[in-house]
């Protein structure tokens, strides 16, 4: 097994945890313990989102594409006509709801790596907090 600073961690927490005799310390050491636990399962739970996200926004972000080559390829062969170089109605509405479903993706992106910074945020502060108390 890799030596990795999640791996050192976990050790150095769960050893201290067996050999103290501090209830105190214990507590602290078990919440620590529980965060550890939650933030490895946040992280793979984070990768497998924010994949599944990613090819979510690169579709939709494909079909807007496509959206306007279709525009502009439908116009291109007509003269300078203000009134052809508009987008229709109908096109207007599916690249708005593109665009919604775009915004969507990302907002749930950006939430779930924020649920991670948070779980591991709580892992530090419990860590923190074991490191320099006396017990």
């Amino acid at each position: 097994m890799a030596l990795t600073a999640d791996s050192v961690l976990h050790k150095t927490l769960h050893d201290r945890f067996s050999s103290t005799r501090s209830t105190g310390e214990r507590a602290v050491l078990a919440l620590a313990l529980q965060a550890f636990g939650e933030v490895q399962l946040r992280r793979q739970e984070t990768l497998a989102r924010v994949r599944e996200l990613s090819l979510q926004i690169q579709r939709t972000e494909s079909q807007l594409m496509r959206m306007h080559g279709q525009f502009f390829s439908r116009h291109s062969d007509s003269t300078l006509n203000v009134e052809a170089d508009k987008y229709s109605l109908a096109d207007i509405r599916v690249m708005d709801s593109l665009n919604a479903i775009l915004g969507g993706h990302e907002a749930r992106l950006r939430a779930t790596k924020d649920e991670l910074a948070a779980a591991e945020q709580r892992l530090a502060t419990l860590v923190t907090t074991w490191a320099t108390s006396k017990f």
